[in-house]
């Protein structure tokens, strides 16, 4: 093996090295407080919530998001929900109407979902109430909900991102694959960073803000990735964003990689631009200030996802097995082998999370064909492909078995 070729694979294999053992570092976290809560209960809610919901098109989901949010277990005459009809060309502004939500239809301007809070929040300026909820409209809602948030508040968490998993784990083995990583993100990597006092990201769905923080700032994020861009600037600007692993929210998920690979690369697309934009900031200001959490912001913004760790780890193995047999090689072999083996354990880590881990773990036949396709939505995000234009994403219509 060549110099070059040593050092350039021992410096990413170092790398990676890293970024698993921090990520085991917050599962073993996580999973050694398990039985144990972030925040108590609150017995006496007063805590007045605007939930407002931006919807473009969403007609098949958006009634039993509807229901959901009825069915809370929260004073009604504390929640008011709020319908932003982003150019609705289908029957969304009827269902909510018919439900008697107040719906606000929006047919100029820019279009996306920043755009359409931050147009909704404008109207909404006069309105009384003490915290805002920004929920997807495909998104059902755990029954305690808003009396996790309301606690969480009262203990002084004014940014919050609650607990992302999925209302269709079982539909296809596409979803039961994003099932795992949905409890691999949510249970093991956001929650012991909670545990670890140290921030999450905004996730788009299931935020949390008290009404100081929106008078302070307004909403700014207007890219296809405005969670991501919408946390970095409250963090530069000296906030604290909790992830509250009580407060849990179930977004239907799409059932295969046709359905799923427009949102997927406007994720991805989404998050390498802020990653541009933002991280090197968050990184210089964490080290400058001595703030550990901006560092570790930053970290989070640049890593690869899971499945991109696999492939690397999987590439790393197949490229040392393949080049001369020297012992640096076969060293190169063994430390690639072990991190594989690290990441499938973690894998398997977060299937048992689930409340059916067999049914889970079925979808390890869907990985050969995943982790390809994963890999290939990073690389268009990274190099720009998704991140001009919004699209919705297709939603199925069959009910969940």
């Amino acid at each position: 093996m060549s110099e070059l070729v040593a050092v350039i694979l021992g410096t990413m294999l170092l790398l990676l090295t890293a970024l698993i053992c921090y990520q085991w570092i917050l599962a073993i976290v996580a999973l050694k407080n398990r039985d144990r809560k972030v925040i108590g209960s609150t017995n006496e809610p007063f805590t007045k919530f605007l939930i407002l919901m931006p919807a473009h098109n969403e007609e098949i989901c958006l009634q039993s998001t509807l229901s959901s949010l009825k069915n809370a277990n929260y004073p009604t005459h504390l929640v008011h929900f709020v319908v932003v009809a982003d150019r609705c060309t289908d029957r969304t502004v009827a269902i909510a109407k018919a439900e008697g939500i107040e719906c606000h239809e929006r047919n100029e301007g820019r279009p996306g979902k920043g755009p359409a809070i931050a147009w909704a929040l404008e109207r909404m300026r006069t309105a009384s109430y003490d915290a805002l909820v920004i929920l997807d409209a495909d998104t059902v809602i755990d029954i305690e909900v808003f009396r996790m948030f309301a606690a969480a508040l009262e203990s002084g968490k004014a940014i919050q991102q609650g607990f992302c998993y999925i209302s269709n784990p079982w539909q296809s083995l596409f979803t039961r694959v994003i099932a795992v990583t949905s409890m691999m993100r949510n249970g093991l990597f956001y929650t012991g960073k909670t545990w670890m006092g140290l921030p999450a990201m905004l996730a788009g769905t299931g935020m949390c803000f008290r009404r100081d923080i929106l008078d302070r700032y307004g909403w700014t994020s207007f890219s296809v990735g405005e969670d991501w861009e919408f946390s970095a600037m409250l963090l530069l600007a000296g906030e604290q964003i909790f992830f509250n692993p009580q407060a849990r929210i179930y977004q239907l998920e799409s059932i295969g990689l046709r359905q799923a690979s427009r949102q997927r690369l406007r994720w991805a697309s989404g998050r390498h631009e802020v990653a541009g934009h933002s991280a090197w900031g968050l990184l210089r200001q964490g080290i400058w200030s001595g703030k550990a959490y901006l560092v570790d912001a930053a970290i989070t913004l640049l890593s690869p996802n899971y499945s991109s760790q696999t492939s690397l780890a999987m590439m790393f193995l197949i490229g040392s097995g393949l080049l001369y047999g020297d012992w640096l090689t076969n060293a190169f072999v063994i430390w690639s082998a072990v991190l594989v083996l690290l990441l499938g354990a973690y894998f398997i880590m977060g299937a048992l999370l689930t409340d059916a881990p067999a049914r889970a773990l079925v979808g390890v036949l869907m990985i050969p064909i995943f982790l390809p396709w994963r890999l290939v939505i990073e690389v268009l995000g990274f190099i720009g492909f998704g991140r001009t234009t919004w699209f919705r994403t297709t939603r199925v219509t069959s009910s969940t078995p």
